[in-house]
């Protein structure tokens, strides 16, 4: 199963991540050691879980720091999944709630964030409607912006709340909306930080919560995390993460090396698109990929996976690459649309790198730049 993300959601992730800040848990609890006490969904409510780190460019061309929880499909439409019952997953408050009204489709979905303490919170993203309690509480929200993407037109509105509830309450329903075949979940750990890269005052100054990002799941007790940890894996469940850490990650910056993410030159944090992303398969870590922001040419919004070898130019593991050599990696990926042809990297220096895809190309032939795009970190 491919994973569907449309241009909405992608900006709609964006405003999440620049909305769940850490000043929302202001006047909560002081945390001690947090946990979690309940599943976001039944058991039964969901087949897999796509670990952290998941790659879907253009929109998330950087590893996603949120899972995804694949719902049951609609036997009666094979656009939309069924609507299932969400719940809070400890006791809290909502701190947030974020509606995005899709005008020309006619539906609303919701992003809520539960703040447990001060410094712990959880996101749940692309939830079709609010419990009936939680819609009463809201209020008039603080504020609203109208935007365009590909020609479309979204209405997002913002409320500030502090709503109690408890663990395993009622919060709302996921599923039910066109092509939203998954809850998003995600949750922030501001304690100490927990994700680190080659620049991380970038990272803090435009992307502050992306440092404390972890997976909610790693807070629930064994007997919780036993039901959770067999569904690791791809969306059709075939594949299954076994490799530590269980719940995927997301950084993967190696500094003064290509391993990790990277930031086109002269272009903002947000959004991802131009960006280019030197990772691993979020399922399978000993696979190795590229994930191909629109700098790329016709190679934008394919992921090319690879087995990464330890010696020569072709398809080197990133993590080796620490000198100026140019590297080659055929794009050819069987089965799927992926652009045949090759990407070609250098670094320049330990923090910028130049890379291109070279359409039709082979790596067996000459290793040279026609046009490559800078990056750094």
């Amino acid at each position: 199963m491919k994973m569907r993300v449309s241009a909405a959601a992608a900006v709609g992730a964006a405003l999440i991540l620049a909305g769940c800040s850490h000043s929302n848990l202001t006047g909560l609890p002081a945390c001690g050691e947090p946990g979690l006490a309940a599943l976001p969904l039944d058991e039964s409510s969901f087949s897999s879980i796509l670990p952290l780190g998941s790659l879907g460019p253009v929109s998330h061309t950087f590893p996603t720091e949120h899972h995804y929880l694949v719902l049951p499909p609609d036997p009666n439409d094979a656009g939309r999944a069924l609507a299932v019952p969400v719940y809070a997953m400890q006791d809290g408050w909502i701190v947030q709630v974020d509606s995005v009204e899709h005008q020309p489709a006619g539906f609303t979905d919701y992003d809520i964030t539960l703040g447990v303490c001060s410094q712990f919170s959880i996101q749940y993203g692309h939830m079709s409607s609010l419990s009936p309690a939680l819609q009463d509480a809201l209020g008039s929200p603080s504020r609203c912006e109208t935007y365009t993407v590909d020609n479309q037109t979204y209405k997002r509105c913002k409320y500030r709340a502090k709503v109690p509830v408890s663990a395993g309450q009622l919060i709302g329903r996921a599923g039910g909306n066109p092509e939203q075949f998954a809850l998003d979940l995600g949750a922030k750990d501001y304690r100490r930080e927990q994700n680190q890269f080659a620049n991380q005052g970038r990272y803090r100054a435009k992307a502050g919560d992306t440092i404390y990002a972890v997976s909610p799941f790693a807070y629930l007790p064994a007997d919780l995390r036993a039901q959770v940890d067999p569904k690791m894996g791809w969306w059709d469940g075939a594949r299954k993460r076994t490799a530590p850490p269980i719940y995927g990650e997301i950084a993967y910056d190696v500094a003064g090396t290509a391993m990790g993410n990277w930031f086109r030159e002269g272009e903002p944090f947000f959004p991802e698109e131009p960006h280019l992303a030197l990772a691993k398969d979020n399922v399978d870590p000993d696979v190795y990929a590229i994930s191909a922001g629109t700098s790329m040419g016709a190679l934008a919004g394919h992921v090319v996976r690879f087995t990464p070898r330890h010696s020569g130019v072709l398809e080197r593991a990133f993590e080796e690459i620490a000198d100026n050599a140019i590297y080659c990696y055929p794009t050819e990926q069987s089965g799927t649309s992926t652009p045949v042809g090759r990407v070609l990297l250098r670094l320049s220096g330990s923090n910028a790198l130049e890379a291109e895809f070279q359409q039709a190309k082979l790596c067996d032939q000459e290793l040279a730049f026609v046009q490559p795009r800078r990056f750094i970190r």
